[in-house]
């Protein structure tokens, strides 16, 4: 594959990854709060327990992939990065 290719196909999946982890992000911080608040009221294994796990995981998953795609295809621009 040619590397305008393969730039192209990494931007697409970083584009997609960095999306999940940006809505991953706001998700795992309201269901916390959610959580908390229902655990306060009623009990710690209520239902907002298990959207937060789900949240909290989505968010390590999609940081672990954006690493690993950073790691596979780093950039090539002239930044502050470099």
């Amino acid at each position: 594959m040619s590397t305008t290719g393969r730039q192209a196909l990494w931007s697409i999946a970083a584009t997609i990854v960095l999306t999940v982890r940006l809505v991953a992000t706001i998700m795992t911080v309201g269901t916390v709060l959610i959580w908390v608040v229902a655990a306060v009221r009623d009990d710690l294994l209520n239902p907002w327990l298990w959207w937060a796990v789900g949240s909290a995981a989505t968010l390590l998953v999609s940081t672990y992939l954006y690493s690993h795609l950073r790691v596979r295809y780093p950039s090539r621009s002239e930044r502050w990065e470099e």
